[in-house]
């Protein structure tokens, strides 16, 4: 495989993250971490292992009308089995009966295990206050 071709298939990862946010599919998004991923979201504590990500995307996909947009920027190792992402995301979702737009910027590492590559870090913060 070469880097075009891993670039291609991280973009088909994240295409289907996007429809699992979309869909509020729990099943696709555990399908995207690694097993002893971590999460930083902005203004939480640190969560490691897919179990406790996943009790945080369960918290989003309360919100009925939660939406995300990715907009991912690539970069990849050498060796071919690490990948980086510095991208940007728009958030939106109500908050106190008002529509709100969070726009961020944020970093995931994807490392290739098993034949497939996966979430190993995601942070991610947003350009202005919560």
């Amino acid at each position: 495989m070469n880097e075009q071709l891993v670039r291609d298939h991280l973009l088909t990862r994240y295409d289907a993250w996007m429809k699992a946010i979309a869909e509020k599919d729990i099943d696709a998004i555990a399908s995207i971490y690694a097993n002893d991923a971590v999460y930083m979201p902005p203004g939480q504590p640190r969560h490691t292992g897919k179990e406790a990500i996943l009790a945080v995307w369960r918290t989003y996909f309360t919100r009925p009308d939660f939406k995300a947009l990715y907009t991912p920027v690539i970069s990849i190792s050498t060796g071919l089995d690490i990948a980086y992402d510095v991208g940007s995301y728009v958030i939106s979702l109500t908050r106190d009966d008002a529509p709100v737009e969070i726009r961020g910027k944020y970093v995931v590492i994807w490392k290739k295990e098993q034949g497939d590559w996966f979430v190993a870090v995601d942070i991610d913060n947003t350009d202005h206050p919560l």
